[in-house]
């Protein structure tokens, strides 16, 4: 059988030796700036994560877009950060972004225009209405989206499409022509219609038709303060004649007593039917005396400068009611 002795002895020695070792392995574990690889690689995996998420994350928020998907895709290890994003987005006022479409382009030459002693393209002074409308909103604190910059050809639906992406809070389309006198803004016909999770595509405009109705409505009122030189007070009501129950003008009525006639109506407006944000077509048509002769043609800048003021200064308007909380 052996030595008893030696046999305790044995597993008395080898007893010991294993409480040395957990000893051991407990003030390692106790020293600072010690720990196991595992440990470190663990923590290090999760930090970059956490860094990586929160990174995503405020990028999203810097522009303006923490949207429900965007934060829920966040995992739990930033959820704190993800609450406070998805919070002050909520909080935030609509972007001062503004879409501004010039009308026709490439091959779609739209109206022929007077031009002096010669003539021009309406694709060619849409361009240089939306240049210059686009510097004076850049002055006034605006970002500004244009739907076409050069000569190129831009379909009605790549127009609707780069303004609904924008999530714009108006949208200018600008026209110009030789028939009737002064400015002529025009709405959707489309009937309005609560906004719903689908929209038909042809008629998304339905869903913002009213807010277009009263973003027209201040168009006109600084329109109608322009006169000798005053850009457009948007305090300022013009004598718009009398307004039917849609609250903006019929077709062809002009705005009397003031410097710049301006035609308030509704009409089918491919492009515009498909937006979603409060959407008006500007026209800009020469100014006439009132024997109907032409006193400036629509390339005049003194002319162009004083419609382009008011425009400014009623989209100027209609962003104070919109992060005043005013109802629109």
């Amino acid at each position: 059988m052996g030595d008893p002795r030696g046999r305790f002895w044995s597993l008395r020695k080898g007893d010991q030796e294993g409480k040395m070792r957990r000893a051991a392995k407990r003030q390692r574990a106790t020293r600072p700036g010690i720990q196991s690889t595992r440990v470190m690689e663990m923590r290090g995996s999760s930090g970059r994560k956490r860094a990586s998420e929160s990174g995503r994350l405020r990028s999203v928020v810097r522009r303006g877009r923490a949207r429900a998907y965007g934060c829920v895709r966040v995992s739990a290890l930033a959820l704190g950060t993800v609450l406070s994003a998805c919070f002050l987005a909520a909080q935030s006022p609509p972007a001062a972004r503004v879409v501004l479409d010039a009308a026709h382009g490439g091959e779609d030459v739209g109206a022929t225009l007077a031009d002096g002693s010669g003539s021009v393209q309406e694709k060619a002074v849409t361009v240089t209405l939306v240049q210059q409308l686009r510097s004076l909103l850049g002055a006034r604190g605006f970002s500004v989206v244009l739907t076409r910059t050069g000569d190129g050809t831009v379909d009605a639906d790549s127009r609707a499409s780069t303004a609904n992406h924008a999530g714009a809070l108006a949208c200018l389309s600008l026209h110009a022509t030789e028939a009737g006198s002064g400015v002529h803004l025009f709405v959707s016909s489309v009937a309005p219609s609560p906004e719903a999770l689908l929209t038909p595509w042809k008629t998304a405009q339905s869903a913002r038709v009213t807010q277009s109705l009263k973003l027209a409505s201040e168009l006109n009122n600084a329109l109608a303060g322009a006169e000798d030189g005053n850009q457009g007070d948007s305090g300022t009501q013009g004598d718009s004649g009398t307004q039917g129950d849609s609250g903006i003008q019929g077709k062809g009525t002009a705005a009397p007593g003031s410097a710049i006639p301006v035609t308030l109506g509704r009409t089918t407006l491919p492009g515009i039917d498909s937006m979603m944000c409060p959407a008006v077509a500007v026209e800009l048509a020469p100014l006439r005396d009132a024997k109907g002769k032409i006193v400036l043609d629509v390339t005049a800048s003194d002319y162009q400068r004083r419609v382009l003021g008011a425009l400014a200064a009623g989209l100027l308007a209609w962003r104070g009611d919109a992060e005043g909380g005013n109802p629109r």
